[in-house]
């Protein structure tokens, strides 16, 4: 799992399917978050085996991506309102929780979350510059990531 949050380690998040469930409370909007951070190798082509090149001709750094559960609260939570699907921020103010249940299985299991009380808008292009390195709207395998389900801090590259 990786997240930093806090001016010092703040991090692009990528948010996807803001959502207020009115059971819940009507004062926290619900939405996944994504994140990212180089590998340290080049992205491959799945299909040659050969690395994938930026606008530049420079090798593509490979990218692992980390899937979260993100409640925006407090200050945030009139921002959060205007969310689109996809919307870039960058987190100010923000910690992680984690609560407790019983499963289907009726085992004992552990969600940890991340509470958003303070944020910044990124226009995408700063966005992508920071977190693709390849100046495209979203990563490749990206796409698909956002619509698998699972649980908090879930990865893949």
């Amino acid at each position: 799992m990786s997240l930093n949050i806090g001016t010092d380690n703040s991090r692009f998040v990528r948010v996807k399917n803001p959502t207020i469930k009115l059971a819940f409370s009507d004062k926290v909007i619900f939405a996944d978050l994504i994140t990212s951070k180089k590998t340290g190798r080049d992205k491959l082509d799945k299909d040659s085996g050969e690395p994938i090149l930026g606008q530049d001709g420079q090798p593509i750094p490979e990218r692992i991506y980390f899937k979260w559960e993100g409640r925006f609260v407090g200050d945030a939570l009139e921002a959060a309102r205007a969310f689109s699907s996809y919307q870039v921020i960058d987190i100010e103010t923000g910690w992680i929780e984690q609560e407790s249940y019983r499963g289907k299985d009726g085992k004992n299991h552990v969600n940890y979350y991340v509470v958003i009380s303070d944020f910044n808008f990124l226009p995408d292009r700063d966005f992508n510059e920071a977190y693709n390195d390849n100046g495209s709207s979203t990563a490749e395998g990206e796409e698909d990531f956002y619509d698998e389900e699972g649980s908090s801090g879930d990865s893949f590259i």
